[in-house]
């Protein structure tokens, strides 16, 4: 029997049909996944962006004693990142971080997550997938420790010297000039500055003379606003009014005194201690005016002891007036003066923070006079000192401004003053030596802080709208800070600018914000 064979054979075009079919549902599926993963890569770069900002701007606001966490907030929205919206969750923090992260840094962490829709991956089951960033930003020391905030003006970092006697100022840190003029900087005469880094904002600088300068400034540099502008804002003390009591008749003398304790009293003559002292003058607690004066002299041993209370004029003129020769003690508490503090003679003095309208004035040959720590509000007057005057003082704070019945007057250490002044190291006015007001109009009387080669002032002069006329050394492990509106280096001789910020609980006054992370 005849046997027949045969097969089945598939035709090449339904095999062609098969492997295409397949190959594209493969290349569908690989062109999805690059899609999809092209999409979140862009999301989470845009995140890892907003991370990084906030968490700078959240640092920046801590170390203003600003609200950090809505800082980083507002910027992560701004980024298109909110808190609770379209599936995403902001978390701000502020962490304790360990080694190798640096010690002592106050850190601002930012974390962003969301969970972000595919859409070709959806035919694999994945309806969505989870994108994350952070971010760690801290503090750093800022870039320079002198700054001139003028934007426009020639002249706005001026260093002069003479011929016989040249300036020289070396400063551990840097210096930036904020002027857009090619003059802004301007070195003359004979000298030397020395610093770590010199910018400005100008395309160039003036120099004639024998003036020495390193390193050379780098010119076009951005601007910087003031950088302290928001700290100041928060940190400045109220000033207030002062509220004159209703004085009575007469006049109270006390020539030639003994011992004693003067009764609080307001007389419309005021009360007046004179000739020869011998003993202990008390002022008791309370209310005194209208001025209370003292002039003569004293035996080694006699002594002015003032305690807390007002002490007024009787509108015009000093509502304290020293000038004899007396060692003098304000003995601590809360002290108002209506009126300026007058202080001339060849006397010992040591006096209390608290409200000053009218201001302090120092005539020449007072032996010393001691600042105890806390915060000199000078509502109006200032504070003059001259001639040759010995200042001391740890822990102070200079606050200048004005009231109602008592102008402006600017900080005036002139003359042949020797000055050791220090800025408290912790607290709201941290690092804050003088502290002029920074609503007084650009343009006022500036600031003069000139001592001799053996004055040290360790702290803050901010001056941000007025000039500032300087010169004094850091102490040997200090540091000082200048910002005004326009600085200029006087004197004639050599002085440092330190940078040890290692006293102030918080470092340096002015810091950068860095990315850690």
């Amino acid at each position: 029997m005849t046997q027949v064979r045969g097969s089945v054979r598939l035709r090449p075009s339904g095999q062609i049909i098969l492997l295409a079919t397949i190959s594209m549902v493969m290349l569908l599926g690989l062109v999805g996944f690059a899609v999809d993963m092209s999409y979140l890569y862009s999301t989470r770069r845009r995140m890892q962006t907003a991370a990084d900002a906030a968490a700078i701007a959240g640092a920046t606001a801590l170390r203003d004693g600003q609200d950090y966490t809505k800082a980083a907030g507002d910027v992560t929205s701004l980024n298109g990142f909110t808190n609770s919206q379209n599936r995403v969750t902001v978390s701000v923090s502020e962490p304790a971080l360990s080694a190798p992260y640096p010690s002592g840094v106050t850190y601002v962490e930012v974390d962003i997550n969301q969970s972000a829709p595919t859409y070709f991956l959806r035919v694999l089951g994945y309806q969505s997938m989870n994108v994350g960033a952070r971010a760690v930003s801290g503090a750093i020391t800022g870039p320079a420790c002198i700054y001139s905030l003028d934007p426009t003006d020639s002249e706005t970092f001026l260093m002069q010297g003479n011929a016989s006697n040249p300036t020289s100022l070396t400063a551990q840190c840097g210096i930036i000039d904020d002027s857009s003029s090619s003059s802004g900087l301007y070195l003359t005469g004979n000298g030397t500055l020395k610093a770590t880094s010199i910018g400005v904002a100008g395309n160039g600088f003036f120099r004639s003379g024998n003036i020495s300068l390193s390193p050379q400034p780098v010119q076009n540099v951005a601007a910087l606003a003031d950088p302290l502008a928001a700290r100041a804002q928060s940190a400045a003390p109220g000033v207030g009014t002062c509220t004159l009591q209703t004085a009575q008749s007469g006049r109270e003398s006390f020539p030639n005194p003994t011992s004693f304790t003067v009764p609080a009293g307001v007389y419309n003559g005021g009360i007046s201690i004179g000739g020869n002292v011998n003993g202990t003058v008390t002022f008791a607690s309370g209310n005194y005016g209208n001025n209370v004066s003292f002039t003569g002299n004293a035996t080694a041993s006699s002594s002015l002891v003032f305690n807390p209370g007002q002490y007024q004029n009787g509108g015009s003129g000093d509502s304290i007036t020293l000038s004899g020769n007396i060692t003098t003690t304000f003995n601590p508490g809360t002290y108002t003066f209506c009126g300026a503090v007058d202080i001339t003679g060849n006397s010992t003095i040591t006096l209390q923070p608290g409200k000053y309208f009218g201001g302090i004035n120092i005539g020449s040959n007072v032996k010393n006079v001691t600042f105890s720590p806390g915060t000199y509000i000078l509502a109006g007057g200032g504070l003059t000192a001259t001639g040759n005057t010995a200042l001391s003082g740890t822990g102070v704070t200079f606050y200048n401004s004005k009231a109602p019945g008592y102008d402006y007057a600017p900080i005036d250490l002139a003359g042949n003053v020797t000055a050791n002044l220090s800025a408290p190291t912790s607290g709201t006015l941290e690092g804050f030596l003088f502290f002029q007001d920074p609503t007084i109009p650009v343009g006022s009387a500036g600031i003069s802080v000139v001592g001799n080669s053996s004055s040290t002032f360790d702290g803050v002069i901010y001056s941000p709208t007025t000039a500032l006329s300087y010169f004094g050394n850091s102490s040997g492990s200090g540091y000082t800070v200048l910002v005004a509106y326009t600085v200029s280096i006087a004197g004639n001789s050599s002085f440092t600018i330190g940078n040890n910020y290692s006293s102030l609980a918080n470092g340096a006054p002015i810091k950068s914000s860095a990315l850690y992370e």
